[in-house]
């Protein structure tokens, strides 16, 4: 009796064991893992054949996480730190890793890159920017110096905007609104003109009340936030391999 137990629940954890492998292949394949495409290499490739420490927000995860710029990334990436710098709340201290620059003069490059569409921003002043319409971001930690040069002691973080899509009428707006009489306006339109030829326009409008009065004249409050920005890309596809498109930004 005791030998006929054994021979069944050997065989029925034997037969568990073939089986749970099926049942996860069943899982993963069910499940349908989306494929992230990067240019972290300056080549689309796979998020998960590239051979880099990387933290890629697609633009459904930018649009959950209401990530619009800079300074959105500190609670969404490991080991970066965003701070404002004290002196002017325009300027942002990236530190990667415990790399980067906590100095803002004007004569000096960051230990961390930052790029826009591939165009690398040269300083600290300016950056807590935020972007209408994005279409990825994408986060290198580590020296990336073979690939983004020697200012990317830390790491690399690249913004990449949405191009105008051939062929699709549409329009996207965010209206936002918060305390110190907070008021955040987004809108973009892509217009499709003939079927090799398409234009993308956003805007962006960020105002908000400093929370430190000023009894000094000019400005109402210490802190206060005026900011506009307007693009225009222009997507033109002369041939089926060759693509040529022309950003133009106006920011304020």
């Amino acid at each position: 009796m005791k030998r006929r137990f054994v021979r069944v629940l050997t065989a029925t954890w034997l037969a568990t064991a073939a089986a749970t492998p099926a049942m996860a292949q069943d899982a993963a394949a069910s499940t349908g893992l989306e494929d992230i495409v990067v240019t972290a290499q300056k080549r689309e490739e796979s998020l998960q054949d590239t051979p880099i420490s990387i933290v890629a927000l697609t633009a459904k995860d930018l649009e959950t996480k209401g990530v619009s710029g800079l300074t959105d990334l500190r609670s969404q990436v490991p080991n970066l730190q965003l701070t404002p710098h004290p002196n002017s709340a325009n300027t942002t201290q990236v530190f990667m890793r415990g790399v980067g620059l906590s100095d803002d003069q004007i004569t000096q490059d960051a230990g961390v890159a930052v790029y826009m569409d591939g165009v690398y921003v040269a300083r600290s002043q300016g950056l807590a920017l935020e972007v209408a319409d994005l279409e990825r971001v994408e986060v290198l930690r580590g020296p990336q110096g073979t690939l983004y040069g020697r200012n990317a002691t830390g790491g690399a973080i690249n913004f990449i905007t949405r191009k105008p899509e051939l062929g699709e009428l549409g329009f996207k707006g965010q209206l936002s609104i918060g305390n110190y009489d907070m008021r955040r306006i987004k809108a973009a339109v892509n217009v499709p003109l003939g079927d090799r030829v398409a234009v993308g326009l956003s805007y962006a409008n960020i105002q908000q009340d400093g929370f430190i009065a000023n009894p000094g004249t000019g400005v109402k409050r210490w802190g206060d936030k005026d900011r506009q920005a307007m693009r225009a890309d222009v997507l033109w596809e002369a041939t089926d391999t060759l693509q040529l498109a022309m950003p133009m930004t106006a920011p304020k």
